[in-house]
C-alpha cells in the first residue's frame, strides 16, 4: 500500500497503526490499518479504504491511492467499486418518523396485544439512466435516532472501468461529488446534514 499506492520509497518511514479487533465467539473481523491520510481494510471479497475526514482532497487521495493498487493488482477480479456514506440524526422530530410509522403500520395491526414498535428499516435502491451506478439507500429509525446510510455502487467488470469511477471520467461521478448528491437527499428530507 505504502509503495505502490501512496508512492513512497523503499524505507522511507511511515506512521501506521494496526488495529487487531479482539475475537468474540465465531465472529472475525478483519485487521484495520490506519495512516494519517487514510485507514484500509483487506479482506478476501474486498479492499475497503477509508479517507481520514470528509475533506475533498481526503476523498480525492483515497480514490488516487485506490486507484494506484488496482493497477497493480490488475489480476484480481473487480466486480464493483462503491462509495459508502452514513448520516445519523439523535433526536427525530416527529415529521421525520411520519415515513417511518407509515411503512411499518400494516404490521403493527397485525401484531398480537403487548407488542409494541421497536425500529424500522426501510430499504430502497435506485440506478441511474445509463446503470452505471446503484444507489442504495438504508433508512433506520431505532429509539428515537434516524441514520440514513448510502451506498453508491458500480458495477465494474474491469481496471479500466474501476479507475474509471476512481477518477470519475467517462460517465462516472467520484466519491466526493456522490457526498454532495447524498447530502442533497438528506436535506431536503430532514433538518439538514
Amino acid at each position: 500500500m505504502l509503495r505502490h499506492g501512496f508512492q513512497r520509497a523503499a524505507g522511507e518511514s511511515s506512521n501506521v497503526q494496526v488495529f487487531l479487533p479482539a475475537v468474540q465467539g465465531a465472529v472475525f473481523e478483519f485487521p484495520r490499518f490506519a495512516l494519517e491520510e487514510l485507514s484500509y481494510i483487506v479482506r478476501p471479497d474486498a479492499l475497503l479504504v477509508l479517507p481520514s475526514d470528509s475533506r475533498p482532497e481526503r476523498f480525492e487521495l483515497a480514490e488516487q491511492v485506490t486507484a494506484r493498487v488496482v493497477r497493480v493488482l490488475s489480476h484480481t477480479p473487480i466486480s464493483g467499486i462503491g462509495h459508502n456514506f452514513e448520516f445519523r440524526e439523535p433526536a427525530a422530530i416527529p415529521q421525520e418518523v411520519a415515513v417511518f410509522t407509515g411503512s411499518r403500520q400494516d404490521l403493527v395491526d397485525q401484531m398480537p396485544e403487548g407488542w409494541a414498535p421497536a425500529g424500522v428499516v426501510i430499504a430502497s435502491s435506485f440506478k441511474n439512466g445509463a446503470e452505471t451506478v446503484h444507489v442504495n439507500i438504508q433508512r433506520q429509525w431505532d429509539g428515537g435516532a434516524i441514520s440514513v446510510k448510502f451506498n453508491f455502487h458500480h458495477p465494474v467488470s474491469n481496471v479500466d472501468q474501476a479507475i474509471a469511477v476512481l477518477e470519475g471520467r467517462d460517465g462516472y461521478v467520484n466519491m466526493a461529488q456522490n457526498l454532495v448528491f447524498a447530502k442533497t437527499v438528506i436535506a431536503s428530507l430532514y433538518r439538514g446534514d
